[in-house]
């Protein structure tokens, strides 16, 4: 009772904190020792019809959607359909490298340490859109650059997730809604529980945007449609009620197969819990104690600053106590975050979901404080107050700071080609992806995709280059991150077609351009190639000759 009533104080703290970081709805429950002790909503899932969320509203999950994903393919082991040293190549024949990551198992995507470069920008539009097709995922992730070699750093990948649900499907022939449905819904009787086509009803919350001013700006949801790109990463749809029922079974699960005992209840659905819950790639972090990642999951050793995806630095959780394990994710994308926390020796699990991205990382924020309050912590408030603050102001000031580092080294002279020398549709190497510059007015635009609302103007920067910029409250009203550096913004052009006796210099049609798009990468970014300069078909010609060789 003493907890229950520690955890039902909390509520004024929370509420600051989310109204600080631009959190207009939160859900929040609490499982301590197998049983529900705490549940509560604060705040609103619908702005406009002044709507408030309860236990029972559903929330996109976003990344806590891989550890439902990973847990299916535990299934698979189990049942003997799939092994987590199967390599990708022997599902996917079609899945071709001449690199060490040919060799890429089932255990290297769940755990994000294949080293190939996430190139989550290829994917991720405006208005929270995807632009590729899940057809083009296995050709993506033949393609993308390494980050590093196989096996020796965390890359977190969505795309290499998106993969393991059609591995999924493969194996079973059921689409991943019927798989979700079948293996985890209804062996679980789970009401709130969906999946990326399935429909929103009155009791799901609208995803926002948080403006500097701390307002709300309505967003469309992200991870809605039929044959859903990345569905497997981040596309269920769950709430507070159901997630707690869930997670009660996963930790029984994962507790009975570690000392080989039947777990409570006939019908829990989860398999090879121990493996998929054992830290298989170290993530760099400041403790010396166990931070690592499983398959799905994060494992942290008590006391330790959770800073991975954090965009500042949180304060120490469980700071001066006994060690304990940790095993956590958190969901991140514009218009919805979560996070959930497992703590397995006493059966007990925080779960936190709410409708926006924020100034800042709240969910973090609002799960460390209700973790520390499980562990009967004393929650240093202004400490967290503080941290909510900073973080949200350092993240609505960023883009200034980046658009006045791009005025600083911008050229003063003129460009001295003409405008349509840049124009035209650029692909990247095996055309899923392209970039239009186009000619408007004697000036020139990007967009992305040939998409309206990915399009922006183009500013001289220096010697054939270009930069487009916008600032924050354009950047989360249009549902795109933010916190790019500066080389995100900067177009690149080059390979320079030969002068003809038709034309000059100035007038010159440039074959390819680079954009720095992925920061796993060092150098100067991909390279887009112009359709039917010669340049671009000189490299298709390679490309289909190295096709054909394999």
């Amino acid at each position: 009772m003493l907890l229950k009533s520690a955890l039902e104080a909390l509520g004024p703290l929370l509420v600051q904190i989310s109204n600080i970081t631009g959190t207009p709805g939160i859900s929040l429950g609490v499982l301590h020792h197998g049983e529900i002790l705490h549940t509560a909503s604060y705040g609103l899932q619908d702005v406009e019809n002044r709507v408030a969320p309860n236990a029972d509203t559903s929330f996109l999950l976003c990344s806590i959607t891989k550890a439902i994903t990973a847990s299916m393919i535990g299934m698979m082991v189990d049942e003997g359909k799939l092994d987590f040293t199967t390599q990708l190549r022997q599902i996917f024949p079609e899945y071709q490298r001449d690199d060490a990551q040919a060799n890429i198992t089932i255990e290297d995507l769940l755990s994000h340490r294949t080293g190939l470069a996430p190139y989550d920008s290829l994917w991720l539009g405006s208005d929270n859109r995807i632009f590729l097709n899940r057809s083009d995922a296995i050709p993506t992730l033949s393609y993308v650059p390494s980050a590093s070699p196989l096996r020796t750093r965390f890359v977190y990948d969505n795309i290499g997730y998106e993969v393991l649900g059609q591995v999924l499907e493969k194996l079973t022939g059921l689409s991943y809604l019927e798989l979700l449905h079948e293996r985890i819904i209804e062996p679980l009787h789970l009401n709130r529980t969906f999946f990326a086509q399935e429909p929103f009803d009155n009791n799901t919350a609208k995803s926002y945007a948080a403006l500097g001013d701390g307002s709300f700006f309505g967003i469309p949801p992200w991870g809605h449609g039929k044959d859903l790109l990345i569905g497997a990463a981040g596309a269920i749809r769950s709430s507070v009620s159901d997630l707690l029922v869930l997670y009660k079974a996963l930790i029984e699960a994962a507790n009975s197969q570690v000392t080989q005992t039947s777990a409570p209840g006939s019908e829990n659905p989860f398999k090879q819990m121990p493996m998929l819950l054992q830290g298989k790639i170290g993530v760099p972090n400041q403790s010396l104690r166990e931070y690592s990642y499983a398959s799905g999951w994060i494992r942290a050793e008590l006391p330790a600053i959770l800073d991975l995806f954090a965009d500042y630095e949180p304060p120490v959780l469980n700071n001066g106590s006994e060690s304990r394990l940790m095993i956590y994710h958190q969901g991140y994308i514009p218009g919805n975050a979560g996070f959930v926390a497992l703590f397995p020796e006493t059966t007990s699990a925080v779960v936190l979901l709410g409708n926006s991205a924020g100034l800042t990382d709240a969910m973090k924020l609002l799960g460390q404080i209700i973790v520390e309050t499980v562990l009967g912590n004393e929650v240093d408030a202004p400490t967290y107050i503080e941290a909510a603050k900073t973080a949200s102001t350092n993240n609505v000031m960023l883009p200034n700071y980046v658009y006045q580092d791009l005025l600083d080294g911008k050229m003063r002279d003129p460009p001295k080609r003409s405008t349509s020398a840049y124009t035209g549709r650029y692909y990247n190497a095996i055309e899923n992806f392209f970039i239009d510059i186009n000619e408007v007015d004697g000036k020139i635009q990007v967009a992305y995709m040939g998409s309206d609302r990915d399009t922006f103007d183009l500013e001289p920067y220096q010697t054939d280059s270009f930069f487009w910029w916008i600032d924050y409250d354009e950047t989360v009203k249009r549902a795109r991150l933010s916190g790019f550096p500066k080389e995100y913004f900067i177009l690149s052009f080059g390979c320079s077609s030969k002068p003809t006796r038709w034309s000059f210099g100035a007038n010159v049609k440039m074959g390819c351009l680079t954009w720095k798009h992925e920061f796993q990468l060092s150098g100067d970014g991909e390279v887009f190639h112009r359709k039917g300069s010669k340049v671009s078909s000189d490299m298709q010609r390679v490309l289909k000759t190295l096709m054909e060789l394999k």
